[in-house]
This record gives structure tokens, sequence and C-alpha cells, in this order.
């Protein structure tokens, strides 16, 4: 499929409006439910603290979520300040106002995804009849309000995303689907149907649009893995989410599908290991004196990540000549027993040597211990790496006031409450202090997720992934911070930033992803 600049940038703006769709909607079903929107309306300008004291069932910190999320789609304008977090309505709140009612209908639709994704795959698909009557109401409002510009080119495209990605990921993802052009479900009249009405299908191949997003239907995974959050929003915003939390019977988690996010977090990422890669030559193709003894990758999950390190290592630096004299050290940490498990067999089964060791990442010092009893090893010898883990360390509270010049817009929650943003940005700082003594001889390399102003966000819709970012990491209790946020947290615990090898992604003013080399 051979598609122009143009083609790519209108088919990536429909795929990031997708899953603004998937974020917002359910967060929209449940305020105006209780009926937010009016209060809002009538009020013009509030703030958290008072929306929560006319509005005492929602949980301050979930809530605090939801509102910044409809004020990355321009909907809401939000401010932090040291006292309190601003909301105040804007000139798009009275025209999303008469659309409320479409994304309570769609909300459904999580409901019928949610039981979907538990169960073992099936196809034909169950009641393809109800994604048949969602597509054809969809078609209707797109015709009836053909000429509104804010439906046509955001409302309505929210809509088909909460249909259409969750569709594609089950697709794709359980039914392992490799080449769409002779796959037999196509042959299924109710889902050409459905794809038919999505302009997806022409009644005898997928057209243009629907090649292109089932090509890159991967990029829906993680959002789409928090289906269980979106189906049980009403829960989160104002019930008992706590077993959410917990894990079930299996030791599986209740509030994400992992297997679908690990999926999708792999085929989306393969841009930033290029980079990522690009230092980790440059490291091994030093004199071997100043090179480190090993490698550390604390949240190895299944060991992919010390696999392609060692790959790397081997095919594309010099250090392959030495392995035979001076031995590469390979170390995975993982707070998960399960994931060190999976670690160990995985790189046995891929003839990589190994070792594993239970860790937090919240306590390197422990780790530090453990190394050393168990390998003679220290965790300073070691290069650190990780990939997306520090936002999804586990809170905890600050010991220091935050002197830092710069406040995060961020909305944080830690178990439904609200966290300030000063304690988010010292417990970051305080967390790198922590890691500073193990990482000051070789340096510890990694990836990081952050969030963008909602300003910013709102002026650049179809752009970023922003919005769904903070909605499903806000709501499973993960801290993602502005780019500038987490360098001057870096800075403030002493820590140098290695300015040769510092890139972000996918641009200066909207960088959602940073890869930093710091000691």
């Amino acid at each position: 499929m051979s598609l122009t600049r143009e083609e790519k940038r209108a088919f990536r703006s429909l795929l990031f409006k997708h899953q603004d769709g998937i974020a917002i909607t359910a967060i929209i079903a449940v305020l105006e439910q209780h009926q937010v929107f009016d209060f809002l309306a009538t009020e013009k300008t509030s703030s958290v603290a008072k929306i929560l004291q006319k509005f005492p069932q929602f949980h301050a910190g979930y809530l605090n979520v939801a509102l910044r999320s409809l004020a990355s789609q321009g909907i809401l304008k939000y401010s932090v300040t040291p006292q309190e977090v601003c909301i105040e309505t804007t000139s798009k709140f009275s025209a999303f106002q008469q659309y409320t009612t479409h994304y309570v209908y769609f909300n459904a639709l999580f409901v019928y995804y949610y039981e979907l994704f538990k169960t073992p795959f099936q196809f034909p698909l169950p009641d393809s009849d109800n994604l048949i009557a969602y597509a054809s109401y969809l078609t209707s409002a797109k015709n009836t309000l053909q000429h509104d510009a804010y439906f046509s080119t955001e409302v309505a495209l929210h809509l088909e995303g909460v249909l259409l990605a969750p569709l594609l990921v089950y697709l794709v993802y359980h039914a392992d689907l490799e080449n769409t052009e002779t796959s037999s479900f196509l042959e299924d009249p109710s889902l050409q149907k459905v794809l038919e009405l999505l302009a997806m299908y022409d009644g005898k191949s997928l057209t243009t649009k629907g090649s292109f997003l089932f090509d890159k239907s991967y990029a829906y995974g993680v959002t789409t893995s928090y289906t269980p959050i979106m189906r049980h929003m009403e829960t989160y915003l104002t019930g008992d989410f706590l077993p959410f939390f917990e894990q079930d019977r299996l030791g599986n988690e209740q509030h994400v599908f992992r297997g679908m996010n690990v999926w999708g977090s792999g085929g989306s990422h393969a841009t930033y290991f290029n980079k990522f890669d690009a230092v980790l030559v440059d490291i091994f193709n030093r004199p071997l004196s100043e090179q480190p003894k090993g490698i550390i990758d604390v949240g190895c999950g299944n060991g992919a990540l010390l696999e392609h390190i060692f790959d790397l290592i081997w095919n594309k630096t010099q250090r392959r000549d030495d392995l035979s004299s001076t031995k590469l050290i390979l170390v995975g940490a993982d707070y998960n027993k399960e994931a060190l498990l999976s670690t160990k067999r995985n790189l046995e089964k891929a003839n990589v040597w190994a070792e594993v060791v239970w860790g937090d990442i919240g306590n390197p010092a422990e780790i530090d211990e453990k190394l050393q009893t168990l390998y003679d090893v220290r965790l300073e010898e070691l290069l650190n790496v990780r990939s997306f883990l520090d936002h999804n360390r586990p809170f905890n509270v600050p010991n220091q006031s935050y002197t830092g010049n710069l406040l995060s817009t961020g909305a944080f929650a830690h178990r439904g409450k609200q966290l300030h943003n000063s304690d988010v940005a010292q417990s970051l700082v305080e967390h790198f202090e922590k890691w500073k003594p193990y990482i000051k001889n070789h340096g510890l390399l990694f990836i990081e997720l952050h969030t963008v102003a909602p300003d910013v966000v709102a002026v650049n819709l179809g752009k970023t992934p922003c919005t769904a970012y903070d909605v499903t990491h806000g709501f499973s209790d993960q801290y993602i911070v502005e780019l500038n946020v987490f360098l001057e947290a870096i800075t403030k615990a002493g820590i140098r930033i290695d300015a040769t090898h510092s890139y972000h992604f996918p641009s200066d003013e909207i960088s959602t992803v940073s890869i930093n080399l710091i000691q």
C-alpha cells in the first residue's frame, strides 16, 4: 500500500482521534449522568474543590484526571496553581453539550468489548447485529450533521474510535491475523456490513482507510487494553474501585488486559528503540576498561529487552571480541516473580546467559545488596537500563518540600485520592536521589513517557495520543509528567544528563517520549 505524505498524515490524525474517543467517552457519560456539565455551564468558572463540594460522591483524584482529559480536548480550561486546580468552560463547551447524548449511547460498547476480550477468541463475532446498529447510527448522525464541522472532525471520529479500534484489536491480536488480504474473516457478511458502514470496505476488498488501520491496529493496543477501566468508569469515579488494583485467582491484573498491552507497546515502540540501540552501541564500542561489567534491566518483564541488548552487542559492537575473556553480566530485575521466571525461561531458550533478581524500582539499595550476595557484583558496576517504568513506580510520600521552578500541569491520583503536583515532582526528585549512587559510574539509560499541557494538546488534536495516555495512566495510578519537569527533577537530584544521548519524540512542542542517559 503506497500512500502520499498527506494521506499518511490524515490517517495518523484519524488514529489519534480514535484514541481520544476511547479515552473520554466513558468519562463524558458518567459526568453527564451526574449532571456535572449542567453545573459547569451555570458556574462557568470553578475548581476541582468546588465541584467536589457540589458532587461529594466523586473520588477527588480520578475526578481531577477526568476533567483534565476534557481540557486536553479544548472543552474545558484547566490550570494548576500551588493552591488549587481551576476549571473553566471554553467557547467549545456549549457546542460539546449538544452531543453528550451520543457519547452516552456509545459508552455501552465498552460493556460489549469488555466481555468479548475476557473470553477465548470466537468468530463470527457474537451479537454482530449490535455492532451494525452502532455503525448505522453513526452513519446516520454523520449524514445529518455533515455541515457541522465540530461534529464531523471530532465527535464523529471519537465515536468511530470506540466502535472500530477495539474491533480491529480483537481481530488482529486475538486472531493472530497476519494478512488481511487472504483472511477468511472478511467473508463474514456481518463484519463486511460494519466495515462498509465505516468506509473500511467497499464490497470487494478493504479500502485505503481499511488497509491502513488494519496495518496499524497495534497502535490502538495500549489504549484498548485499558477497556476494564472504561467499562467500570462509574465505579472508578464514584464507587469501590479498589478490587481493580488486585489480581484475580489466576494472578491476572484486573484493570488492564496485560497481554494486549504488551502487544500494543511492542508494535508502537520500534522507533524509540532505534535511538536506544545507538546509545548502547556507543557505550560498548568504548575501550573495555571504560565499559560496565554488564547490564541490569529493572522491570525486565519477559526478558525481551535483555535478549535484544545481547544480540545488539554481539552483532553491532566490538565487545563481542572480548566476551570469551571478559564475561558480560546480564541481570533481569522485576517486582513480579512470574516475570522473573518468564525472563529466565525465555533467555535460556534464546541461549543468552543471564541471572534474575527480585527488585523494587523504588529501592535500589536492596537490589544492590542482593546483587552482591547472589552474584558478587555491585549495582554501580552495571549499566542500568529500563523502558517506560519510572512513571509506573509506587508513589512514595516525599520527605522534603518541592523547591523546583516548574510545576506540572498533570492530574495525579493514588487510590482515588488527589495528589498535589508539587508532591509528585518532589517524589520524583527523591526517587532519582535514591538511584544517584548506583548510576554514577556507568549511568542509567532509559525511555520514559510524558504528558503535555492540556492547552497545548487542545490546539494539536490529531497530532498526539496524549489524552489517551493521560486517562489510562491517571486512572491506573501512574505519574507521567512533562519532559521539562522530568528533566528538572533529575537535575535537582544532582544527576547529570548526557546531552549527546538525549532524545525526545515526536517534536519539541509535543514531547511525549524521551530517551536519556544520565549519571
